[in-house]
Parts: structure tokens; sequence; C-alpha cells
């Protein structure tokens, strides 16, 4: 086969046509490189082809078949059957074991191993915390209260802890979200992160109980639904969970994050 090259390979087939003074019909055409336009003359290739005439098909000769000789039935044999002999097996139950236990120790091993990735994931927030509080002026040592595979609980103590929680807890939720961030970056599944100083969450959520006693007031006066605000997932299933038993309202959660709100509205 001869090899041909132009800018297309249209163009390199009708150089092949014209060498071999044939219709591209006649030829077989193989394509060895595509044409590349590159960038800026840069890397610019042409097309290169091969091509060799077809070579003609020669017709076959019909074959003739000779009529097959007649042959004799073959004679039958009769083979004699043999009962086998019938071995009777006897049911035999496998010993006995205990298939929990392998399961049991790895789950085990899992275990232990995510909460010693918890626990070095902590360790690092704990320094992460300290470090961002510091860059805002405020003083504060991070101490870890509860820790398990997915839940971390963290005091930031601090001498002020106003400066901590920040305006309706804007700060220390915006902590706890950085916070829930890091410790999946650090390879912590479905990590639950609380922090919390100078009792903050369960002073949050007697104000929590106080509000929606306060909407249960208004929505049963005003028959409206009253709309809150945006607040954090936790205190929204929080504030769910204290009216879901209210023959009198009921809550749904509207927007999306970080403006989801709790609306509490009449039940009929």
């Amino acid at each position: 086969m001869e090899t041909f090259e132009a800018q297309t390979i249209d163009e390199a087939i009708a150089a092949a046509s014209a060498a071999f003074k044939a219709e591209r019909d006649q030829l077989d055409i193989r394509v060895l490189e595509q044409p590349r336009h590159g960038f800026l003359g840069f890397g610019r290739r042409n097309a290169k082809i091969q091509a060799e005439l077809k070579r003609p098909v020669q017709p076959q000769k019909p074959i003739v078949k000779k009529p097959a000789a007649k042959s004799q039935p073959a004679k039958k044999t009769v083979v004699a059957k043999t009962a086998k002999p019938t071995d009777k097996k006897q049911n035999v139950k496998p010993a006995a074991h205990d298939s929990n236990e392998p399961d049991a120790l790895e789950m085990e091993r899992r275990h232990q191993a995510n909460v010693q990735k918890m626990n070095q994931a902590a360790q690092a927030l704990c320094g992460y915390l300290k470090d961002v509080l510091a860059a805002l002026g405020v003083t504060a040592k991070p101490k870890i209260v509860k820790l398990r595979t997915h839940e971390l609980v963290v005091d930031l103590q601090a001498d002020n802890s106003g400066r901590v929680i920040g305006f309706h807890g804007r700060r220390i939720n915006a902590l706890e979200q950085l916070g829930t961030a890091f410790l999946s970056y650090h390879g912590v599944d479905d990590p639950g992160l609380i922090l919390d100083t100078s009792n903050y969450r369960q002073k949050r959520q007697q104000s929590l109980e106080k509000l929606a006693a306060r909407c249960v007031t208004e929505v049963i006066a005003t028959g409206q639904a009253v709309f809150l605000d945006p607040m954090p997932a936790r205190e929204r299933k929080y504030l769910h969970h204290v009216l879901e038993d209210n023959p009198r309202v009921k809550t749904y959660s509207h927007g999306r994050d970080p403006y989801r709100s709790v609306v509490v509205a009449p039940k009929n």
C-alpha cells in the first residue's frame, strides 16, 4: 500500500485516485492519521492515508456434490442394564458454629477505628476553632465534652461568652457550620457537632419553648400563621418536636438554608 498525505482526508483520497488512475470505490483506503488544525499554527498535522487497488474477486467454481452411497443399516447392539447399587447417605448436619462472632469482632474493630478518626479530627478542630476565635479578637479554650463515632460536643470556654455567641447566636452557629465542614474534610462521616459556651444551648432550648408557647397563643388568637426568624436545623427540629402533639397548630419549615425558618400555622 502506498501512503498519501494532504490537508484533509478527501484531498488525500483524491491524490490516491489520481496516482492509481482509479475511482474512489476501486481503492482500499486505510486512514493512518486524522488531520489536526492546531492552535495559532502550533500542533498542525495533515491527514495521512494508505491506499491500493482492490483485488478482483474471482468467481468460485460450483461444487458438485456426489450422490452419497447407500449405507446398510447398522446392527443394533443391546446393552444389558445393570442396576446400580444405591448408597443410602445419611444426613449429617454440619457442626454448629457461631457465625456472628467474626462479624461482631469486625464491627467492634470498625467502631474503634471510627472513634479514633473522630478523636484525631476533634483535636485538630479544637486548634482550628481557637485560631478562628483569636482572629476575631476572642480568647477561648475549646474543651471536648462528649465524643462518639458521629457525635461531638465542644465547650468554648471564654471570659466573654457573649462575643462567642454573637447576635442571636449567629456567631456560634456559624462556627458550628464551619466545624462540621472541618470534620467532614478530615474523614468523619456524617458528623454531628454541637458547640456550646456558658450553657448557651440549654438556655436556648428554654427560650425556644417559650417562643413556641407565644406562637401557639398568637395563632389561636388571630387564626393566622406565624413566620419565625431563620434558625439552624437543630433548633427547627426542636420546635417541631415541641409542637408536634399540639391539637391546635401545625408546623413546617419554609425557605432554604441558611435562611430556612419554622412556620406555625392553624391545624385546620
